[in-house]
């Protein structure tokens, strides 16, 4: 089974992504965008793993707490490709997202598993293979929105593109948000 690990948001915040792709999709040739409800925050990719592995990645999510955090969402960007351009969306790196995604890498480590050893680069991918004249760039408008929610999940090739399946959730404890502003 193909796993990895992601913050999911709220409905407002995946619309307003939604929102973006869409956008991208208008401007585009060609591309393979993500669907609505596969919109994510992947914090570690696992890949393929055994029933063990999985049992094992939900120990070291338990093992790690975290709060709540503010995340903003702040520029639109793209990592080149030969076949078309990877789309996302930025976040800007704050300490509370950055503590806990190390916190969580370090715990799949000491629980076996063989995860990506490379520097951290949160962003939300909206589309893949994109060929576009439209341009990168600041969000007029950025998005704010809470890290709440933890999840492990099953990624599977389906008739219309990939489906992800949650397996496991973890919540944040709440805490006294700031704002950005």
């Amino acid at each position: 089974m193909r796993l990895f690990i992601a913050l999911v948001f709220d409905n407002e915040t995946v619309e307003r992504l939604s929102v973006l792709r869409d956008a991208l999709h208008d401007q585009s040739e060609r591309g393979s965008f993500v669907s609505r409800e596969n919109l994510h925050l992947t914090l570690d990719f696992l890949g393929e793993c055994s029933a063990e592995e999985r049992d094992n990645a939900i120990k070291a999510i338990d093992s790690i707490s975290f709060s709540s955090f503010p995340v903003l969402l702040d520029r639109i960007g793209t990592f080149s490709r030969d076949e078309g351009n990877i789309w996302w969306v930025g976040v800007k790196e704050s300490m509370p997202l950055m503590k806990m995604q190390k916190e969580l890498h370090s715990a799949l480590v000491d629980y076996g598993l063989h995860v990506e050893n490379r520097k951290y680069r949160p962003h939300i991918t909206l589309g893949r293979r994109v060929i576009t004249s439209a341009r990168p760039g600041v969000l007029n408008i950025p998005i704010e929105t809470t890290a709440e929610k933890i999840v492990l999940m099953l990624s599977e090739r389906g008739e219309h593109g990939m489906i992800y399946t949650s397996l496991y959730e973890k919540t944040a404890k709440k805490a006294a948000l700031k704002s950005f502003h």
